[in-house]
């Protein structure tokens, strides 16, 4: 390869001087931990059956691992000569003697950029502007080496390769499209038809303005894209997306500029990263941090209140009795007294109550499990509620599925949890109505559904149904939910809630019988 080719795709890349630094900057970051790095990158090499046919003695596994090493820490030298494009293109040609395809090589980067993206995230956590240009410029490197692999393929056999590449692009796990200058899809993998929900034949020739949600465009994110390409060649930013269906995908892109082999510029390419569960896995942290800080302060908080609440109840348990020996005397003076009296004791057995409540969120011990038949405790305690039921006029359906398995769970704390969904569900129904209780079996889980009658719930109120301290009731704490889903986390299990206005709700907990 000559000088000026080498240098023409580095130009195509925007691999500059100043990507060189932020990688060589990176060199004290990766080095203590390129050795994980290089063991978590072989037990994946394992997972391909061909790569673990030709992993087979201890000589080639060592070798295969300094290789990988060495190659992690020549990235961080910041230097793409002529010795490095010669090494990238022999290992390359390498792959395709011992038969490895080109999308294995292309797995193997992105594995890679995967396991240093977070490393890199957290070093640079007061820097996030950092952080993404080094991502950005390791995307390059990385691109830039997939491209050199690509051309030993292609001086080996182009028309296989460029069939290969087609179904690298198809078969990657991100989305991956082109567009025209003008913004206009020019490809779209399908990676792209699943997480959007829009068929390549349906997409091409749109804008890009279909899958960005109208209020970014107002906010003017593509002229900021625009501005960051034009300025730096690429764009790096987690953002929103829209699919077909109008639902908003939360996603992490990578845009960079398209030039044609004279470097003029033609388009753009995006690949999109779908970070829905990533979303979901990082509001469960925070949310178990926010049970965490509220569990300590509830605890104190009660302890402090639950004293001299004891106090309260005492001394106006000392004036009833002043007052029902005054009244004795002279029946006309007491009446009054007596009505305050009882409003005084009402609110103070209420702040009991929402005292206990936070005593019970914040001291929730480890469950003690052992085996539960779970149709046979529903079965007794729901039958200790009938006087219950009949109080409230809601009548009680039962369907237990037979040959459940025995669960092994805490009996006191599922029962709880059972009541706390059942209490909502009386509540729901203010004028009478049905509560069906369900129990299945399926695939080692153990299901259990209650299903009200009641007025049912919008859907702000639905997502915000497990947020401690969140309350559709006048005077409610808003911590039995949290509580009840909290019980199920513990034993490993799932809860879900079912509900729209005017349809009832439905509660569905699922726990594994192993």
């Amino acid at each position: 390869m000559t000088s000026g080719e080498r240098e023409q795709r580095l130009a195509f890349l925007g691999l500059t001087e100043d990507d060189a630094q932020l990688l060589r900057a990176l060199r004290p970051v990766l080095e203590p931990q390129v050795d994980a790095i290089v063991e978590t990158f072989y037990a994946h090499l394992l997972k391909f059956p061909a790569t673990a046919e030709l992993l087979r003695d201890t000589v080639t596994i060592a070798r295969i691992k300094q290789i990988q090493r060495d190659y992690l820490l020549r990235i961080t030298e910041g230097i793409f000569d002529e010795a490095y494009f010669a090494n990238r293109l022999r290992i390359g040609q390498a792959h395709e003697r011992v038969g490895l395809s080109s999308r294995w090589y292309l797995l193997e980067h992105g594995l890679l950029f995967n396991l240093l993206t977070p490393l890199i995230r957290q070093h640079f956590t007061g820097d996030p502007g950092r952080a993404d240009a080094t991502i950005a410029a390791l995307e390059k490197v990385f691109m830039l080496d997939a491209a050199l692999a690509t051309e030993a393929y292609i001086a080996s056999d182009r028309h296989r390769h460029l069939q290969q590449l087609d179904s690298i692009v198809n078969d990657s796990a991100d989305v991956i499209f082109s567009l025209d200058m003008e913004g206009h899809f020019r490809s779209w993998n399908r990676a792209a038809e699943r997480v959007f929900g829009w068929l390549s034949e349906e997409i091409l020739g749109r804008h890009l303005s279909e899958i960005i949600p109208p209020e970014l465009l107002r906010q003017g994110e593509l002229v900021q894209i625009e501005r960051d390409i034009l300025g730096h060649g690429h764009c790096h930013l987690e953002t929103r997306r829209l699919a077909k269906d109008g639902r908003e995908v939360p996603v992490e892109v990578m845009v960079s500029l398209l030039r044609d082999p004279q470097g003029n510029p033609i388009g753009r390419s995006a690949i999109l990263r779908d970070i829905t569960e990533r979303k979901r896995l990082e509001e469960d942290k925070l949310q178990s941090e926010r049970l965490a800080v509220i569990g300590t302060m509830s605890a104190r908080l009660a302890h402090e209140i639950r004293n001299p609440l004891s106090s309260v109840t005492l001394n106006l348990e000392l004036i009833r009795d002043e007052v029902a020996a005054l009244t004795h005397q002279n029946p006309a003076t007491g009446g009054e007294a007596r009505e305050l009296l009882r409003a005084l004791d009402s609110e103070v057995k209420r702040v009991q109550r929402v005292t206990e409540d936070y005593l019970k969120f914040a001291r929730l011990p480890r469950p003690r499990c052992q085996p539960v038949a779970l149709n046979e405790l529903l079965d007794q305690q729901l039958g200790f509620m009938n006087s219950s039921f009949a109080a409230n006029h809601v009548k009680l359906v039962t369907d237990f599925a037979g040959n459940l398995p025995v669960l092994q769970a805490d009996e006191d704390q599922l029962w709880q949890a059972v009541l706390n969904l059942i209490r909502n569900a009386l509540e729901a129904m203010p004028t009478g109505g049905t509560l069906t209780v369900r129990t299945a079996a399926r695939d080692g889980w153990v299901g259990l559904s209650i299903a009200d009658t009641g007025k049912g719930m919008t859907e702000e109120e639905r997502q915000n149904l497990f947020k401690p301290f969140f309350s559709t009731k006048v005077g409610g704490t808003g911590l039995g939910l949290p509580l009840t889903q909290q019980v199920v986390v513990e034993h490993a299990g799932t809860i879900r809630c079912e509900s729209a206005p005017g349809t009832g709700t439905t509660f569905v907990i699922e726990l594994p019988t192993q």
